[in-house]
């Protein structure tokens, strides 16, 4: 006997739940998965496997690095090139992945881990201002218009099926997409994602958890001729979706649209991609989904830039009802670039008092803790530090 759908959706959420609670276990946890670049391809051919395969490393070393710096910092920031000896200093490790060699040519797929304080020194010593600090996973909902109107839900959206199909993303701006369930259609539909009506997206945040939805709002202009395949086996189903695909993008307008529903955020971004010369309407659709990841990260790191000439103090109280509240306002603390150091300046069974030293601006820090759970607020004798379970806990 078939479940019913309800119970179908429930368990799909539990899914999902689970998969958002490994993606946010532990900040310090986070914070050093950003200075790790998987998935780095490398291809050199020598006179031998071996140097060739010491050519590939090199290079592939050099590109995570270019990578990571890309990550971190904002875009079309000039980076530094450290030289090769700098550079080994900087990787903490690395492991191969995929392996092809032959007798002059070596093929790989590189993880490389770099050492964070190593990289903040050369960041720091090029005065370049950066960000590290993770948010919290935004949900994005992707809208699709065209002379029908505009999809959300339905099997004809393909904008939506490009942001399924994208590749794990590894940015400082973690990307959860909903699953298109019975409760989610209950929940909001495309007419209000493309108003970004604040109640029903702050409904679907509170679905899967995550403090922000964004409406990306995707319309191709014009009609495309499709790349004319090789005909099908008389047996064959046409596949609509498949000729969608290789529709040709070449000069046509992809027109798109970023809507936050973060509180007091009420911005409309918007760009416009033309179709490169060869281009196909599914390569415009994923370079415009790039786009709006990137205007992500760069809004996030806009706002959390890391500058050293910038340090000041706060004493503050921490509240504790236990060693183990303790332990982990203190692993969150350690976890957060934006704090230089922590001092204790008295601890009781109750509460710990805390010299905070931190860089950049009061609001920055209040973002920084924010993103680890940790509530700072004003109170009666200064300023409290809770984490938020038990903060939502006394009120």
């Amino acid at each position: 006997m078939g479940g019913s759908p309800r119970l179908a959706s429930t368990a799909r959420r539990i899914a999902c739940a689970c998969a958002l609670a490994l993606l946010l276990a532990g900040g310090a946890a986070r914070a050093d998965s950003v200075f790790a670049v998987a998935n780095v391809p490398v291809d050199a051919e020598a006179a031998s496997s071996a140097e060739a395969r010491e050519l590939a490393i090199a290079a592939g070393q050099r590109a995570a690095l270019e990578t990571l710096l890309r990550r971190l910092t904002v875009e079309g920031t000039a980076l530094p090139a450290p030289a090769p000896d700098a550079l080994a200093a900087m990787i903490a490790g690395f492991s191969i992945d995929r392996e092809l060699v032959s007798d002059t040519r070596y093929r790989a797929s590189l993880t490389v881990d770099f050492d964070p304080p190593a990289v903040r020194d050369l960041l720091r010593e090029s005065g370049i201002a950066y960000a590290e600090t993770v948010s919290k996973p935004v949900l994005v909902v992707a809208v699709q218009r065209g002379p029908g109107g505009a999809l959300l839900w339905d099997e004809g959206n393909r904008w939506r099926r490009v942001w399924e199909e994208r590749p794990p993303h590894g940015g400082l701006v973690p990307l959860l997409l909903p699953l298109g369930d019975v409760i989610d259609l209950g929940t909001i539909d495309a007419a209000r994602a493309l108003e970004a009506e604040a109640d029903a997206l702050a409904a679907l945040a509170g679905l899967y958890g995550t403090a922000e939805a964004v409406v990306a709002v995707a319309g191709l202009s014009g009609t495309a001729a499709v790349a004319k395949p090789a005909a099908p086996a008389a047996h064959a189903t046409p596949d609509p979706d498949s000729a969608d695909a290789e529709a040709s993008a070449t000069g046509r307008a992809l027109t798109l649209s970023l809507r936050r529903s973060a509180a007091g955020d009420r911005r409309v971004v918007e760009r416009t991609l033309i179709g490169h010369e060869g281009e196909s309407e599914r390569a415009l659709l994923e370079r415009g989904a790039a786009r709006i990841v990137a205007m992500l990260e760069d809004d996030w790191k806009a706002a959390n830039l890391i500058r050293y000439d910038e340090q000041r103090a706060l004493r503050v109280r921490a509240p504790i009802a236990g060693l183990a509240e303790w332990v982990s306002i203190q692993r969150r603390l350690a976890g957060l670039a934006t704090v230089a150091s922590v001092e204790i300046e008295q601890l009781s069974r109750s509460e710990g008092r805390l010299m905070l030293r931190y860089h950049g601006t009061a609001d920055q820090l209040r973002l920084a803790l924010d993103q680890a759970d940790l509530v700072l607020a004003r109170a009666e004798d200064g300023w409290a530090l809770h984490l938020r379970s038990a903060a939502a806990a006394g009120d």
